[in-house]
């Protein structure tokens, strides 16, 4: 009788013990933590590739309303443009220069 009752006392010891069980617990509770630092370090990095992402994106929109604008200019531009002969152009160049060369001409001519 005093043998069961020592093993069951004994039985009992352990069970009353929980040291163990609270390292165990310990040991869980530390790896949820470095878990959970794992989360919010990962959802902090999602956030900014997003943040990158809605960044380029508009560089991106602004770039093209550039693009657009320079290309409505240069549009605009093209219209302007008087149609004609390169020949007439020319032309014109040419007289304005004889123009040029007798205004020269007269002011060394009035200057000796």
């Amino acid at each position: 009788m005093c043998q069961s009752i020592n093993k069951k006392k004994a039985v009992l010891d352990a069970k009353i013990d929980t040291s163990a069980s609270a390292l165990r617990l310990h040991l869980l509770e530390k790896e949820l933590e470095d878990l959970e630092a794992k989360v919010r370090a990962t959802k902090q990095r999602i956030q900014e590739e997003k943040d990158l992402i809605a960044g380029s994106r508009q560089e991106a929109e602004a770039l093209t309303s550039e693009l657009k604008a320079d290309l409505a200019e240069l549009s605009n531009l093209s219209k302007q443009v008087v149609p004609g002969a390169d020949e007439d152009d020319e032309a014109v160049l040419v007289e304005v220069d004889r123009i040029r060369l007798d205004a020269i001409a007269a002011i060394d001519a009035f200057l000796q």
